[in-house]
């Protein structure tokens, strides 16, 4: 078995946009919950992030990663372009499957469960309480606000979020969705120990905003 760097490591040979400092606090973030850790991420992509969240919770030797997202390479309108060329880089097929295979030659299939659809699909049904809440998927301001209101009321009190291209600077419009949810949402009193790692923000929801939770959590 390897180690958390290790699977930075293993991360960083998937095509993705998650390195370096920000990969490296993110398996330890995933690493730091406690037994039987929920992790749902949204936008998965080809499993960049994926490996790093379930390679801890391997370490850990419990836990489940949850990845949300359609696999048609939809999003932003500036991203969609960028998805689109890197799937062709690898020959085409089916983005789901390249994800798959990526998981497998990590050796983690047994820590990850896909949830083929939109955020705010996924959400309709869910159920489960969450540990720590990745956002990396649709970064226009409708597309990041919707997911965000569809999953952080699963989010446990003292739970963890995490969001992705969220450093200050100029972006292309329709793309800052992400970077406005940091200004307008993850603050005090709902969130508390707000520091933003290279370009990803982490942040930990106030251990008093369980009544956040929608009922049927029973939290």
């Amino acid at each position: 078995m390897t180690n958390l760097q290790g699977y930075v490591q293993m991360s960083s040979m998937i095509p993705g946009w998650t390195r370096n400092e920000d990969a490296e606090e993110l398996a330890r973030a995933s690493f730091s919950l406690s037994v039987d850790a929920i992790i749902v991420e949204i936008g998965a992509f080809l499993g960049c992030c994926t490996v790093l969240l379930a390679g801890a919770r391997r370490l850990r030797g419990s836990g489940m990663v949850h990845s949300v997202d359609p696999f048609d390479c939809s999003g932003d309108a500036f991203s969609v372009p960028h998805y689109q060329q890197i799937v062709t880089s690898l020959g085409g097929g089916s983005v789901r499957a390249h994800f798959e295979a990526n998981i497998r030659r990590a050796g983690l299939s047994r820590w990850v469960q896909v949830h083929q659809g939109r955020a705010a699909e996924v959400a309709a049904t869910w159920e489960l309480p969450i540990d720590l809440l990745l956002l990396d998927g649709d970064q226009s301001p409708r597309g990041a606000r919707e997911a965000f209101e569809s999953w952080v009321p699963f989010l446990k009190p003292a739970g963890i979020i995490v969001l992705r291209n969220t450093k200050p600077r100029e972006y292309v419009e329709g793309h800052d969705g992400h970077r406005r949810l940091v200004l307008e949402q993850i603050v005090p009193p709902q969130f508390t120990d707000v520091r933003l790692v290279g370009a990803t923000t982490f942040a930990q929801q106030a251990a008093d905003f369980g009544r956040h939770l929608k009922p049927s959590l029973g939290v």
